[in-house]
């Protein structure tokens, strides 16, 4: 008997409880992302650029690289790392060559360079600049 009671009124309070809660349902959102959204934020997570277009780069910027246990290398090139692929934008990463008496060679359009950490290539003249 007593038993019944507490759940009598455990149910009839938590009925309250959930009646009384008041929310508008067309301020919610939606839970799941579609395929366009999903590519937006894996893109932004992950550095790379935001849509299928290829961003022109007019300098190439080394920010740095490691080279990992396992012997991958990663590189940072313009702001962007190359862990998922060695081309970022139009920029390929040569991974290979990476830290050879420490640089890391680049192809932009054919051209090809190599670059230290911290050193940009400007493609349209071909001056290499050290930055720090």
């Amino acid at each position: 008997m007593v038993i019944k009671i507490v759940i009598f009124l455990f149910v009839s309070i938590y009925s309250g409880i959930a009646g009384s809660v008041e929310y508008d349902e067309s301020a919610l959102q939606k839970l799941f992302t579609d395929k366009d959204q999903r590519e937006k934020i894996d893109a932004l997570r992950s550095g790379q650029s935001i849509g299928k277009e290829v961003t022109k780069s007019e300098k190439v910027n080394v920010t740095g690289y490691v080279t990992r246990s396992d012997g991958r290398s990663v590189v940072w090139v313009n702001n962007k790392n190359t862990l998922e692929k060695s081309k970022i934008d139009d920029v390929t990463v040569h991974r290979s060559s990476v830290g050879k008496d420490k640089k890391v060679t680049v192809t932009v359009d054919g051209k090809t360079a190599r670059l230290k950490p911290g050193e940009v290539w400007y493609r349209d003249s071909g001056k290499i600049v050290d930055n720090h």
